[in-house]
């Protein structure tokens, strides 16, 4: 190829990529230097987990429509890959802007977090058609962020205790999640339970009369009920809290510090904890007559989609996992259980917006959450997602909803009882205590049975305690 003929086509592409741009919006008749610089290309990584990837790029592209320079790649991970995959990628310089931080890993995750400004810079791009011709109009903009009033005001309580540190903001959400009950409404019927429980007690009895046993080898035939073990009961951890907050039990200190393990001032014998916990691990206690559950029978969500127990603990999330598995299946969902309906609880379980420290677009990206946890268009990420939300204002609305109001409807009392730095090591060691508990020696005396619990109360405390 001759140096003419080279010099004359890399004009020719120049021009057409000038021409391109000037297309696009931006440079026919100039920008001012303010305008370049509120309009130049930035390109975002947003890592989510349990988010709807789907309608988060449908509300993306309606935000990107007035800012074309703006590039978001969203990316989907395990949860138990994520903070593995940002350690590699900080490493390397090429981390992701914002993540998807599970509300209980923030403590873990903080250090990596770079906390929410007082205002952000914005730049909205349009298109107007004028007689003369398009024309284009660049609109700068501050945009005035969160404060931590507000979020009180605006969010569940527990969403200020998770998300602020030392009166900084660190993630926002687009949506809660908490317990609820679901239940096989065939496998009812067919043991002649009328009608669904609406108390715990009314729970017991119904899952004692569905639960099948072989006579002759004692083999769980039919679950009345997932519930009494640890690592095979979906959000177990939470089942307990649940029933130990209920119970009166203050489960952990403002700071997060367990306490279960604690006797009331005064109180001689077995703390209050031991009375929950024997209600918890009772279902699988095969010297217990609700006997219906082990830690052999695998998990408790693939056994309620197979069909084989009646009662299963899930989150709204699940709902969609249900229904994608088990589409035939007959099944209801009911509010969690309460003890005392005077001082109802339930465990908040749900992921924060946050932005990475070491991102370079930390301005971009906040604004992007602030887009997408708005009122108006977490609304319309929750109607396209069934999913129950964060903010007071929607709560009303979406109680109307038969598939939602079990979940929402507890979603002013949800908390979250875990706020240290490694969630994994304190769920691990309720687990253990849920072990322990099962496999207590049988004959011990009253006085070495009791101590042999206060020790795995406070194995389990201390544990916790440690990863704070």
């Amino acid at each position: 190829m001759s140096k003419k003929y080279f010099f004359l086509s890399a004009v020719i592409l120049a021009i057409f990529l000038a021409g391109a741009f000037c297309l696009a919006g931006f440079g026919c008749k100039g920008l001012s230097t303010a305008e370049q610089q509120a309009t130049k290309p930035v390109v975002l990584e947003y890592w989510v987990v349990h988010d709807d990837v789907d309608a988060m790029r449908a509300l993306i592209d309606k935000y990107r429509a007035e800012r074309p320079y703006l590039t978001v790649n969203l990316r989907q991970l395990r949860a138990d890959e994520l903070y593995s995959r940002l350690i590699e990628a900080l490493a390397e310089d090429k981390g992701p802007d914002i993540i998807s931080v599970h509300a209980r890993d923030l403590g873990n995750f903080r250090s990596k977090l770079a906390p929410m400004p007082k205002t952000v810079a914005d730049a909205t791009v349009q298109v107007v058609k004028k007689v003369t011709g398009n024309e284009t109009v660049i609109t700068p903009q501050t945009i005035t962020l969160p404060t931590v009033n507000q979020i009180d005001r605006e969010f569940v309580q527990t969403v200020k205790k998770d998300a602020v540190f030392d009166d900084q903001i660190y993630g926002l959400p687009l949506s809660l999640d908490l317990l609820a009950v679901y239940f096989n409404k065939d496998l009812l019927d067919r043991s002649d339970v009328a009608e669904p429980p609406a108390t715990w007690t009314d729970f017991q009895a119904a899952a004692k009369k569905i639960s099948r046993l072989d006579k002759e080898t004692g083999k769980v035939i039919q679950s009345g009920a997932a519930i009494g073990t640890g690592a095979n009961v979906e959000g177990f951890e939470d089942i307990i809290y649940s029933l130990f907050k209920q119970s009166g039990i203050d489960f952990v200190t403002r700071d997060g510090r367990a306490t279960f393990n604690l006797r009331a001032e005064g109180a001689s014998g077995e703390p209050a904890s031991a009375g929950a916990l024997d209600f918890y691990t009772d279902f699988a206690n095969p010297t217990r007559d609700t006997f219906g559950w082990n830690a052999e029978m695998g998990d408790s969500l693939d056994n309620f989609v197979a069909g084989k127990t009646a009662f299963f603990f899930g989150y709204s999330f699940q709902n969609d996992t249900l229904k994608s598995r088990a589409p035939q299946l007959n099944y209801g969902i009911l509010p969690m259980f309460q003890l005392n309906p005077e001082k109802p609880a339930n465990a908040a379980n749900y992921w924060l917006q946050t932005v990475v420290g070491k991102s370079k677009n930390q301005n971009e990206a906040w604004g992007l959450i602030n887009y997408l946890t708005s009122a108006k268009i977490s609304g319309e990420y929750l109607a396209a997602t069934k999913r129950p939300t964060a903010r007071r204002a929607l709560i009303a609305q979406q109680k109307e909803d038969p598939e939602l109001n079990p979940f929402v409807s507890q979603a002013l009392i949800a908390d979250n009882w875990y706020r240290g730095n490694n969630y994994t090591a304190a769920v691990k060691a309720m687990n253990d205590m849920v072990g322990e508990w099962l496999n207590t020696p049988i004959g011990l005396d009253e006085s070495r049975l009791r101590n042999t619990r206060q020790d795995i109360l406070n194995r389990a405390a201390s544990k916790i305690n440690q990863t704070l």
